[in-house]
C-alpha cells in the first residue's frame, strides 16, 4: 500500500511491516489533506480516512514511545489515544507482541522502578530490547554488558519513575498498586506511569489507643463482570489493654472499589502467606494461605460476590506430603489455575487445574531437577518473574541474572544480567487505561505525575 503526502511532502512512502509505521510516516498522513487521484500516479488518500477501528488497531501494534510520540502529532490523533475503546484494544494486543518487566531496586525508603520491553515476535527471546536501542546505534554507544549478558539498567530501559515510601503491591491491565505503610496514616495509591495518573485511596483505618493495625498481604485486581477494579487488604486487628494486661490478635479484611468513597470490611478471610502470588483467574484472586490444612492451602476471592472460598489442591496433597515442600505458590498457566512447589529440596513440579474448582483435573505439567542445572538454587524459583502460556519459565537466579526455562526442549538460558541491588523483577502490562475513566464520576480526585523530560521520569 503506497500513502502519499500531499502538503508537508511529495515524496511517496511505503508501508510494508508493523514496524514501518513510523510517527514520521503517521504525521506525513494526518497533515495530508488532499484525497482524490491524478494522472500523475495512483490514488492515495490520508491515514485519517481509514476507519477508525482499523486505525486503532495498526496504533495498538506501535511500540510505547511511538504511540507517546503519536499523541505530539495532532488533536485528531489525541482523540484517538483517548478514546477508551484504544486502551481495551491495546490492552489485548500488546501481551501477544512483548512482554513488560518492572524493576524495582530498593535503596533505604527510596524505590526506583524501570521499566524494560522484551519483543517476542523475534527469533529468540533473548535478542528482546529495548525502544532505546536505535537511538543508541545511530550514536555508537555501547549497550551496556555484563558477565557476557546485555543488563537490565537505566540506560536500557524504556521508562523509569520514582516512589519513595511507597512498595509496590501489583499490576492489573497497567496499573498499578503502591502501599505507604505510615505508622499513622497509611493509604494505597493507584497510579498509570504511561499517562502519568495517580489516585490516592480514602484512609483504611483509623488507630486508637486500644486497636492498632498492622499490613499484612494486599492483592489488586479486576472484575470483568462488573468493570470494576478492587483492592483487598488483610490487616492484623491488634487489642493491647496495658491497665488489664491483655492483648489479642484478628485478622481482619477490607475492600475497596476504585471510584467509592470508602473500605467495606469482608467476613471470614482467611490468612494469605507473605509474597504469595496472587493470579487473576474467572474474576477470582487466588493465593496460598498460611495453614497446615491442605484442603485450605490454595484461598480465593470471589470479585463481583466479595467472598472468600477455597480451591481444592490435587488429591495426593495431605499432611504429610505438604510438611515436605519448603514452600508453595499459585499462577495462571495457559488460561488455567496453576499451583508450583519445590518437593524436598530436590525437585520443582508444576501442576494445572484442567477444569476450575474439579480436583480430580489437576494434572503435572513439568517438573525441573535442581540437580540438572548447576546455578540454580531452591530460592530462585519461589517467585518465578513470569510463567508463559507456552510453559517457559522466567526467574533470576542466584548469580543475578534473568533465566529461562523451557520445558519443550528441557533447557536453561540466560536472558539478562541485573546489578546485584536489592531488586524485585515484576511482569507487569502496560497499557493506556485512564484513572479517570475507572473512577468515573469521582475524576476529579485523579492527580497528575510531575513529569521529566530525561527519559520519562516519573516522580510520585
Amino acid at each position: 500500500m503506497v500513502l502519499r503526502a500531499c502538503k508537508r511532502r511529495t515524496k511517496n512512502f511505503t508501508l510494508t511491516e508493523e514496524r514501518d509505521y513510523s510517527t514520521i510516516g503517521l504525521y506525513q498522513c494526518a497533515t495530508s489533506e488532499a484525497s482524490t487521484s491524478t494522472s500523475f500516479g495512483p490514488p492515495f488518500f490520508t491515514l485519517l480516512e481509514l476507519p477508525v477501528p482499523l486505525l486503532h488497531d495498526i496504533l495498538s501494534r506501535l511500540p510505547l514511545l511511538d504511540i507517546l510520540k503519536c499523541r505530539c502529532i495532532c488533536k485528531t490523533f489525541i482523540k484517538l489515544l483517548k478514546d477508551p475503546y484504544f486502551s481495551r484494544i491495546h490492552l489485548s494486543n500488546a501481551p501477544t507482541l512483548r512482554t513488560n518487566l518492572i524493576l524495582q531496586k530498593n535503596i533505604g525508603t527510596r524505590r526506583i522502578f524501570e521499566t524494560f520491553t522484551f519483543d517476542l515476535n523475534e527469533s529468540t527471546v533473548s535478542s528482546c530490547r529495548s525502544s532505546f536501542d536505535c537511538e543508541k546505534n545511530l550514536n555508537n554507544t555501547r549497550p551496556s554488558i555484563r558477565n557476557g549478558l546485555p543488563e537490565l539498567s537505566k540506560v536500557n530501559s524504556e521508562f523509569s519513575f520514582r516512589a519513595n515510601g511507597l512498595t509496590l503491591i501489583g499490576s492489573c491491565n497497567g496499573l498499578l498498586c503502591f502501599y505507604c505503610a505510615r505508622p499513622l496514616r497509611p493509604f494505597y495509591m493507584i497510579c498509570n506511569p504511561i499517562l502519568g495518573e495517580r489516585l490516592k485511596l480514602p484512609q483504611l483505618a483509623n488507630p486508637s489507643a486500644l486497636y492498632t493495625y498492622e499490613n499484612s498481604s494486599s492483592f489488586f485486581g479486576y472484575c470483568a463482570s462488573t468493570k470494576r477494579y478492587k483492592v483487598v487488604s488483610f490487616m492484623w486487628l491488634i487489642f493491647t489493654d496495658n491497665l488489664h494486661f491483655e492483648y489479642s490478635k484478628e485478622m481482619v479484611a477490607y475492600v475497596h472499589t476504585l471510584g467509592w468513597g470508602s473500605w467495606r470490611r469482608v467476613d471470614n478471610p482467611t490468612c494469605p502467606r507473605k509474597n504469595s502470588l496472587d493470579p487473576l483467574l474467572t474474576d477470582t484472586l487466588h493465593w496460598i494461605n498460611d495453614t497446615e490444612k491442605p484442603s485450605e492451602i490454595i484461598g480465593s476471592f470471589d470479585l463481583e460476590r466479595e467472598k472468600f472460598g477455597f480451591i481444592s489442591p490435587p488429591v495426593h496433597f495431605n499432611s504429610q506430603y505438604v510438611s515436605k515442600l519448603p514452600w508453595l505458590n499459585v499462577s495462571v498457566l495457559r488460561g488455567c489455575l496453576c499451583i508450583f512447589y519445590m518437593y524436598e529440596d530436590s525437585l520443582f513440579d508444576v501442576w494445572v487445574m484442567g477444569e476450575y474448582g474439579v480436583r480430580e483435573s489437576w494434572t503435572k505439567e513439568f517438573s525441573i531437577d535442581m540437580k540438572f542445572y548447576c546455578r540454580l538454587r531452591v530460592e530462585d524459583l519461589y517467585r518465578p518473574v513470569k510463567l508463559f502460556g507456552n510453559g517457559d519459565l522466567w526467574f533470576i537466579s542466584s548469580l543475578n541474572s534473568l533465566v529461562c526455562f523451557c520445558p519443550r526442549k528441557r533447557t536453561f538460558k540466560e536472558l539478562r544480567s541485573i546489578k546485584p541491588w536489592k531488586f524485585e523483577l515484576t511482569a507487569h502490562d502496560l497499557s493506556f487505561v485512564s484513572l479517570k475513566d475507572v473512577v468515573g464520576k469521582k475524576y476529579r480526585e485523579v492527580q497528575n505525575f510531575r513529569i521529566r523530560r530525561r527519559e520519562l521520569m516519573f516522580d510520585l
